[in-house]
């Protein structure tokens, strides 16, 4: 029944409210999810400024629900309608009311089907990473790892419509899958590996001539080169051309920290690789975990940044919102990147730093 109740309550919150007939399922203890608000630097609480992203705002979410947490992708729907995707195959919901540091409508839920029929083992079966939505037909989708397969959904998550898992894929590492995905304007996807490395430098990243989860879509590999030691593990599009590509990093003396970066989409090409410029540095003494999630709005002013983290399922981790607006900058050259240990002696672009005009 609880898993009813859940598998309700999401399509209670997908639905727009004026179109949605019938009960509101009863109240849930278990669905209650937790905002606390957070400053990007504890020891200077008016910054409000890292690079070319403007802090609007930040959260702590938690929630009793064992299956919460894990967030390795997320999507923003119309009015601060939040959906996130756990890497044990759930969906985490909620809108957000910023003034009150609310959750409103929270659900959480397991997805309506995956590669692995849902067990004790469900976070290694349902390993999903990456997420997309179309606003006009309702649809999304998922791409997993371990058993590695992209999937679409119909629209409120309410079925599987197709699965595909690409043979190019299944070399990938077993945690190495399907980190970030893109669907382009012309319904080309982008598909990007997190540690499965390509011949020519960077890791392996997959352009699929039409809808990635259908099996007659064919790929074609090229090559992503992250920042030095870093992995990318989420991207969005911006309206320009260009793509925000999170990376993250950890390492025993420096300790957890990410990087955003822009990329041009014409850099995405077959056989080549492809680089970003960072933009932006989130490690201490900022707030910072295992940024694994990011999605952009819009707003009269420009791209909004969202970015959450993944706690792993671990006390010792918390899972973080933030909100950031995306600043207009100039490019300052900074000496180029020496890349990936297993890379070629090709020609690259170097990396840059931006600050705003």
């Amino acid at each position: 029944m609880p898993r009813f109740l859940a598998c309700l309550s999401l399509f209670f919150f997908l639905v727009p409210v004026t179109y949605v007939r019938g009960p509101v399922p009863p109240a849930n203890e278990s669905q209650y999810i937790s905002l606390e608000p957070i400053t990007l630097d504890a020891k200077d609480p008016g910054r409000t400024r890292v690079g070319r992203l403007m802090f609007l705002g930040g959260w702590k979410i938690t929630s009793d629900n064992g299956e919460f947490g894990g967030i390795s992708s997320m999507v923003v729907l119309s009015d601060n309608r939040f959906l996130m995707l756990s890497d044990n195959g759930a969906l985490v919901g909620f809108t957000l009311d910023e003034g009150r540091h609310k959750a409103i409508r929270p659900f959480i839920a397991p997805l309506p089907d995956g590669p692995a029929k849902p067990n004790e083992y469900a976070r290694q079966n349902w390993d999903s990473e990456s997420l997309l939505h179309d606003s006009e037909t309702g649809q999304f989708w998922v791409g997993y790892e371990h058993q590695h397969s992209i999937w679409r959904y119909g629209s409120a998550f309410s079925r599987k419509e197709s699965a595909n898992f690409p043979k190019a894929m299944q070399k990938w590492p077993e945690n190495g899958g399907a980190e970030a995905m893109l669907r382009l304007a012309d319904g080309r996807f982008l598909v990007f590996s997190e540690a499965a490395e390509y011949s020519k430098g960077g890791y392996q990243a997959f352009i699929f001539d039409s809808d990635a989860s259908v099996p007659t879509s064919k790929p074609v590999a090229f090559g992503y080169r992250p920042p030095k030691g870093y992995k990318l593990t989420d991207a969005a599009l911006l309206d320009d051309g260009s793509a925000l590509m999170l990376h993250r990093r950890f390492t025993p003396i420096d300790g957890v920290s990410a990087i955003l970066s822009v990329a041009q989409l014409q850099d995405f090409q077959p056989g080549k690789v492809a680089t970003a410029i960072p933009i932006a540095t989130l490690k201490s003494p900022l707030k910072v975990d295992n940024m694994e999630a990011l999605a952009i709005t819009r707003d009269s002013e420009g791209p909004i940044v969202w970015i959450a983290s993944d706690d792993n399922f671990s006390a010792l981790q918390e899972s973080l919102l933030f909100k950031f607006r995306l600043l207009k900058g100039r490019n300052l050259q900074k000496k180029p990147d020496a890349g990936h240990p297993n890379e070629k002696a090709e020609a690259s672009p170097g990396f840059s730093t931006f600050e705003s005009d």
